[in-house]
């Protein structure tokens, strides 16, 4: 096993246990190899929303990690999104393709570089502290 995706692997769900928008978590599936590894967490908000996370990680041969695919979902209790963050290939037009971010009102932008869990619940956070997205 790789010490270094491990070690990511554990922040991301120290970040979700230390927040105060997140009720409670559970990975629903964590793979981690010498060269690689998945994780799948769900994330219950404190408003009834609700949170995925999935990240597809490979270790370069400088022992660097490298996030190949990632997803955070975020939805409201009704289920409504709120922001998803992914790399689908599904809008390579953009710039910084795959990376991007699905908006509520429909729009999808491009992002300069994928979020880490602790920038997505950064966002939450503020939402929920501030009744809107910044």
């Amino acid at each position: 096993m790789n010490m270094r995706l491990l070690h990511r692997f554990d922040r991301l769900e120290r970040v979700l246990c230390q927040s105060l928008a997140v009720r409670n978590y559970w990975t629903t599936y964590s793979a981690v190899t010498q060269f690689g590894g998945q994780i799948r967490v769900r994330a219950d908000l404190i408003d009834g929303g609700l949170l995925e996370v999935f990240e597809h990680i490979t270790v370069n041969p400088d022992d660097t990690l490298r996030l190949n695919k990632y997803r955070y979902h975020w939805q409201d209790a009704a289920g409504n999104l709120v922001r998803r963050w992914d790399t689908a290939a599904h809008h390579l037009h953009l710039p910084n393709a795959p990376h991007h971010v699905h908006l509520a009102d429909g729009d999808i932008e491009g992002i300069t570089k994928p979020p880490d869990i602790a920038a997505v619940i950064a966002q939450i956070e503020a939402y929920f502290s501030t009744g809107g997205l910044t």
